[in-house]
């Protein structure tokens, strides 16, 4: 195991302080959007809204926990690729699936 020096040290800790408080930052104004939506803008504003804004505030959380946590933006852009791709992949595929489901509901009902 590599020992860092107190320079590389502190750089570390200092980015892992950082990308939680940019998670904290994001959870906060989640939940914050959640509870306004559901206590003053359910009737006016379509809850569509407040999924896509969930969806993008998980997908930013999700960035900065593999990137910082899981210590991939330390790896060669090769390896990200093979592991972005993928997953880009998958939701798509996701996505397909459950459209098609609908569509299968749709006929049977």
């Amino acid at each position: 195991m590599a020992h860092l020096d107190d320079a590389s040290y502190n750089k570390s800790v200092k980015a892992v302080w950082q990308a939680t408080a940019v998670m904290g930052i994001v959870t906060v104004f989640e939940v914050g959007f959640a509870l306004t939506h559901f206590f003053y803008l359910h009737e006016s504003l379509p809850k569509i809204y407040l999924h896509v804004v969930m969806i993008i505030a998980t997908l930013i959380k999700a960035f900065f926990i593999i990137a910082e946590f899981m210590h991939l933006k330390y790896e060669k852009r090769a390896l990200i690729m093979s592991l972005g791709i993928p997953l880009i992949f998958l939701v798509w595929a996701l996505i397909a699936l459950m459209s098609e489901g609908y569509y299968w509901l749709d006929i049977i009902h």
